[in-house]
């Protein structure tokens, strides 16, 4: 125990119903270390016979001797309570090392009585907290990637545990835990913002699922931490992640001077681009793991389940997305191979695929300077990288959003695709809009104005233009003779309605 400890909390009591007409349970209530305990005395009362400023139960002679009787036992019990609870802060003055076991030895004094409860804790605080943790990231993180994620940030807690002494027990772990926690990760080895607060978020999101599991009841307040602040804009927030461009994709999928692998990434990472998924979900795509559904204008879509969130993604699958599964149906990947049962395998092949389409991307031309911001710890930072330096498979789902909104599909059927909920998560993360696609939608908008001699639109000598900036256009192949096919955007997205 190497920080302060005062003793400095009173015991206070409150009612668990106050508007039924109906004796209803007291209970004491105490706070130490920013949590909150509450323990049923073993007594109760008529909400109408409790004063709440006194914190006692009313006698009065226009009461019946019954509720006189009653209510004389709540206030002998509180009075006890009391003594008991000075007499326990007392011990616990004396016996530092039980102070880590607060609440139990409290809840104890206070009712005996409740020894099943008392035994569940017991047993909870002989099982380290990062081992509960750990339970509660198995039993409540579905997705497979995402559970590793948690566990990993789990290790990482117990290594700040051990580092600052700090008992491995829940009854130790509180707001003021956590808040120093954050500091010891950001001046032990200051990274990006987004890590930083993602390894806190993720031990809290645990934490949050012990407090409402019925056989921990962890009962810890994360409620009042204060987290670091991430100081950039939303849109310096995105300015790492990069959306294709149509000239862009094309650029990728018609360059022709490439090497097995690198032809084996590109039409992965096409696909990607075409359908919106995640990496971890093409491998059902590939092997043919969906329903088919077919519409009664004789179109077809397929459905499955995504393996992150269990959601179901609706998709179409375009020419070149068919083009390209029919090409791997017989042969299967030799390079990268994203389809075999060994989980080592598929996590060292989409270590190979990132490699490899950076690879494919400079080939293509993708190598317009890129800004950036980027926050490390409360540091913020402007950086420049190569565009084809920042892509990887995540930038397939980018762009298919940012193309699809672009086209003029309506996010909440864009979601279909995706498998999100709602469409908090495009426009947070995945919808990119430059200053030109905002003040087309914008222009466009006021176009609609009918009947106004203030607000209207003049005419302009040309359209508005919707294609990207200069500075975000990337520069066609060298040779010509690498590009074959001639394939343009409007075949890839050719839906043949």
């Amino acid at each position: 125990m190497s920080e302060q400890v005062f003793l400095d909390f009173s015991l206070n009591f409150n009612l668990r119903q106050t508007k039924k007409n109906m004796p209803t349970i007291i209970y004491a209530l105490f706070t130490f270390r920013g949590r909150q305990y509450k323990v049923n005395i073993g007594a109760k009362v008529y909400p109408t016979q409790w004063n709440k400023r006194k914190q006692i139960a009313t006698i009065s002679n226009g009461q019946t001797r019954l509720d006189n009787r009653n209510n004389e036992i709540v206030n002998k019990k509180i009075r006890s309570l009391l003594a008991i609870f000075e007499e326990k802060k007392n011990y616990l003055c004396e016996n530092l090392e039980r102070i880590d076991f607060l609440f139990e030895e409290m809840r104890q004094a206070i009712n005996p009585n409740l020894k099943t409860r008392y035994t569940i804790m017991k047993d909870n605080n002989q099982l380290s907290a990062t081992l509960i943790l750990s339970q509660m990231a198995e039993k409540n993180i579905l997705s497979e990637n995402s559970r590793k994620i948690y566990l990993g940030y789990v290790t990482a807690f117990k290594e700040y545990l051990e580092a600052k002494g700090i008992s491995n027990s829940l009854s130790a772990i509180n707001t003021d835990v956590l808040e120093d926690y954050q500091q010891f990760l950001l001046e032990r080895n200051p990274v990006k913002i987004k890590t930083l607060l993602n390894k806190v978020k993720g031990i809290v999101t645990l934490i949050n699922h012990a407090n409402k599991d019925k056989a921990i009841k962890a009962n810890i307040n994360t409620n009042g931490i204060t987290y670091l602040e991430d100081k950039r804009s939303k849109e310096q927030k995105k300015s790492k992640q990069v959306p294709l461009t149509e000239e862009q994709l094309l650029a990728i999928y018609n360059y022709a001077d490439l090497r097995p692998r690198e032809v084996e990434a590109r039409d992965l990472f096409i696909c990607q681009c075409l359908l919106g998924q995640r990496i971890s979900d093409l491998p059902k795509i590939f092997k043919g793991e969906y329903t088919i559904t077919k519409l009664e204008d004789g179109n077809e879509v397929i459905s499955f389940i995504v393996q992150k969130t269990t959601e179901e993604a609706t998709l179409y699958l375009f020419p070149v997305v068919k083009e390209i599964l029919e090409r791997y149906k017989e042969t299967g990947f030799k390079y990268i191979d994203l389809l075999t049962e060994d989980e080592r395998i598929v996590k060292k092949n989409e270590a190979k695929l990132n490699r490899t389409i950076k690879q494919v991307c400079e080939k293509a031309g993708l190598d317009s300077d890129i800004n950036y911001v980027e926050q490390i710890g409360s540091n913020i930072t402007k950086k420049r990288k190569k565009l084809f330096e920042l892509i990887h498979t995540q930038t397939a789902r980018h762009t298919f959003i940012t193309l699809m909104c672009r086209l003029g599909i309506p996010k909440e059927d864009v979601i279909i695709a995706t498998a999100h909920t709602d469409t908090t998560m495009i426009d947070d993360v995945y919808l990119h809009e430059t200053v030109n696609d905002k003040g087309t939608r914008l222009i466009n908008s006021l176009k609609k104005i009918k009947g106004s001699t203030l607000f209207k639109i003049e005419e302009a000598n040309n359209m508005v233009d919707t294609t990207m900036n200069e500075e975000e256009t990337v520069k066609k192949p060298i040779s010509t003779a690498s590009v074959t096919n001639n394939i343009t955007f409007d075949t890839l997205l050719d839906t043949q309605f």
